[in-house]
């Protein structure tokens, strides 16, 4: 119960951390006047591209953990403060890293943050040295958004999610309305 209670908290850490417009959302869309041109990557593409981030943090842990899902999911951007339209959603995926010995949870964080800093992600949130370590990054080039959480058990969490982007890839007709 506690654990799902941290892996709810991991989501609710994700989808407050991807309220800003990164550099993606800037180089990739148009002005909010001008949504009807707006183009993102679709629903689809925005899922593999977290899984890709994910696969390549967890390839830089000196250990591999078995990746058991926490969260595969979406949500509309409600608010979104890039000024851009409703109707755009931010994918996550997010998983439990099981079977790392968590006495060396510091090592496997610090891995991870190295890893991060070394291609392009810029740290938002580092809290490495709390009892419940936990570190939030954005990727310079795509604004995908990543965190690594330890739970109140000590079990580590690792999750991914993106920038607001329309379901297929172009906004409907009416987004300027």
């Amino acid at each position: 119960m506690i654990r799902r209670a941290a892996g709810l908290g991991l989501v609710c850490l994700l989808l407050a951390a991807c309220g800003g417009p990164g550099p993606a959302e800037r180089s990739s869309t148009t002005t909010a006047e001008s949504g009807s041109s707006m183009r993102t990557m679709t629903e689809d593409e925005a899922a593999q591209r977290a899984e890709e981030h994910i696969r390549r943090a967890v390839a830089a842990l000196p250990e591999k953990p078995a990746l058991t899902p926490l969260r595969a999911d979406s949500a509309e951007c409600l608010d979104p403060s890039d000024n851009g339209p409703r109707g755009r959603y931010e994918v996550g995926r997010s998983y439990w890293l099981d079977d790392l010995p968590g006495e060396r949870n510091a090592e496997f964080v610090d891995a991870l943050v190295e890893h991060w800093t070394a291609n392009d992600y810029r740290v938002l949130t580092d809290k490495r040295e709390t009892k419940n370590r936990f570190v939030s990054v954005e990727h310079r080039g795509d604004a995908f958004r990543m965190s690594v959480k330890q739970s109140v058990e000590g079990d580590l969490s690792l999750g991914a999610s993106s920038p607001c982007v329309w379901p297929d890839g172009t906004p409907p007709e009416d987004a300027n309305e």
